[in-house]
C-alpha cells in the first residue's frame, strides 16, 4: 500500500479526499495530502471533488467544500452498490446536457464493443480511475457493471486491526466506522495506516485518552504499555537485562568503538565510560578484549551497610557561551564531561529542523564524519547524531 507507483481504487482516493476535509485541510493544499500518502491521484483532483458532489458526499457552504452526512454511510456500503452509485455519478456530473450525453453513449460504445473515437479515448483515463477499463479494454469490473457479465470476486475474510512495531494498522475497506472517528485525531501516513511514533504524534489533535480508547476497540484488547504511555504524554521506565562494562577512560571505550566488530557486541552506551553488553555475547567479548591485552577486573558492590556516607553533593556548572561563538565539537566535550543535557536543534535529511535535548555519552570518528552518542531526552532513548547536522546555540 505504500509504494510510491501503485495506482488505488477509487475507494482509497474518495476516502483519502473526504478525511483531508474533515481535518480542516484547504481545498488548494489537499493535493499535499495525497503525496505525503503515497496516493497516486489520477484523473486531477477536482474530477474527484467533482465526483463527489454528484454522489452526495460533499456540498458547498458559504464558498467552502464540507462533508455530508451521507458519506460515512456510503463509504459502509457494500463495494457493488458503491461502484454503480460512482458510475452513475460520473455520467451525471458534467453541467451541460451535451457532455452528459456523451457520457452516456460511450458506456454505451463500451457495453456493445463498439470501435472508439479519439475523443472517446481521452475520456477512458476516468473510466480507469474506476476500475472500469485498462488499456481501452473492460476489466473484469468494467465486464460485471456494464455488461452484466462475470462474478465479483469473493469478499476477503473479516480482519481484525493490529499493531506493527509503533503503527496501527486498520484493514480497507472494513472498519469504517472505527477509521471515521480515528481521523479526527490522527493523521494516517497511508490509508489505513497510523504512526504512533512521537513524530506523527505532534499532529494530533483531540483528547488523547480518546485516541487510547479507539486504539484499543480496534485491536479488541489493551494496548502495549510503552505505546499507551507515549500517547498519553507518561513517563516510562525500561528494565534493561545485561553485562555492564566500566572503562577506566572514555578514550579507550572511544578507541574501540571505532572498530566494528566491536561495536557488533555493545547493546547500549550508557556514558562516556559504561556500555552495556548481552548476557549471552559477554564472554566472548571479555575473551576479545583480553587478547587485546586489556586487563579486566570483576567488581561486586558492597552491601548498603558497608557503603561510605555521602557528605556533599557536586553540582557542575553549565556552559554558557561568553564573547563569540565556539566550535561545536568543544561545547559537546564540555557537556560529555559534566553529564549534563544541551538543547540543540537537528537538521535530519528530508525534514525540518527539530528541537533535542540531549546529554552526551560519546564522541567518535567515523568514514571522515563526527558522530555523537547520546541519551535524547526528547525522544526518551539513544541516539546516533551527525555532529555537522547538529545546531547549538553559540557555535560555529
Amino acid at each position: 500500500m505504500t509504494a510510491p507507483s501503485e495506482s488505488y481504487p477509487a475507494f482509497y482516493l474518495i476516502l483519502t479526499l473526504l478525511n483531508a476535509l474533515r481535518r480542516g485541510i484547504p481545498q488548494r493544499q489537499i493535493w499535499r495530502e495525497f503525496q505525503r500518502q503515497k496516493v497516486t491521484l489520477q484523473p486531477r483532483l477536482s474530477f474527484w471533488i467533482a465526483l463527489c458532489k454528484e454522489a452526495g458526499l460533499l456540498d458547498a457552504f458559504d464558498g467552502r467544500l464540507r462533508v455530508t452526512g451521507f458519506a460515512r454511510r456510503w463509504l459502509n456500503k457494500d463495494i457493488e452498490e458503491q461502484t454503480f452509485d460512482l458510475i452513475d455519478a460520473w455520467q451525471n456530473a458534467p453541467k451541460d446536457r451535451k457532455t452528459r450525453q456523451f457520457r452516456k453513449k460511450l458506456l454505451w460504445k463500451l457495453k456493445y464493443d463498439k470501435s472508439l473515437t479519439a475523443k472517446d479515448k481521452k475520456f477512458l483515463s476516468q473510466l480507469q480511475a474506476l476500475g472500469l477499463v485498462k488499456e481501452d479494454r473492460l476489466t473484469v469490473w468494467g465486464r460485471y457493471f456494464l455488461k452484466g457479465e462475470g462474478d465479483l470476486p469473493t469478499p476477503k475474510a473479516p480482519e481484525t486491526c493490529h499493531l506493527d512495531g509503533d503503527q496501527f494498522l486498520v484493514p480497507l475497506p472494513q472498519h469504517i466506522d472505527l477509521l471515521w472517528e480515528l481521523e479526527r485525531f490522527l493523521r494516517p501516513a497511508s490509508p489505513g495506516r497510523y504512526p504512533l511514533n512521537r513524530r506523527a504524534l505532534q499532529y494530533a489533535n483531540g483528547d488523547p485518552q480518546a485516541w487510547v480508547d479507539l486504539l484499543e476497540l480496534g485491536l479488541g484488547g489493551p494496548l502495549p504499555g510503552g505505546i499507551r504511555a507515549q500517547l498519553l504524554g507518561q513517563p516510562s521506565l525500561r528494565i534493561l537485562r545485561g553485562v555492564t562494562l566500566e572503562f577506566s577512560h572514555p578514550e579507550d571505550l572511544s578507541a574501540l568503538r571505532r572498530q566494528s566488530n566491536f561495536r557488533t557486541h555493545i547493546h547500549r552506551v550508557i556514558s562516556p565510560r559504561h556500555v552495556m553488553v548481552d548476557e549471552r555475547q559477554a564472554v566472548s567479548l571479555m575473551k576479545m578484549l583480553v587478547r587485546r591485552g586489556i586487563c579486566l577486573e570483576t567488581h561486586e558492590e558492597t552491601s548498603p551497610e558497608e557503603q561510605p556516607k555521602r557528605t556533599h553533593f557536586t553540582k557542575p556548572s553549565l556552559l554558557q557561551p561568553l564573547g563569540p561563538s565556539v566550535p561545536k565539537l568543544q561545547v559537546l566535550r564540555k557537556y560529555l564531561q559534566l553529564q549534563q543535557g544541551l538543547d540543540m536543534l537537528y537538521h535530519a535529511p528530508g525534514y525540518a529542523p527539530e528541537p533535542r535535548r540531549i546529554t552526551p555519552l560519546s564522541i567518535e570518528e567515523r568514514n571522515g564524519q563526527t558522530y555523537v552518542i547520546a541519551w535524547c531526552q526528547s525522544r526518551r532513548g539513544q541516539r546516533t547524531f551527525r555532529l555537522d547536522r547538529m545546531e547549538i546555540p553559540g557555535t560555529y
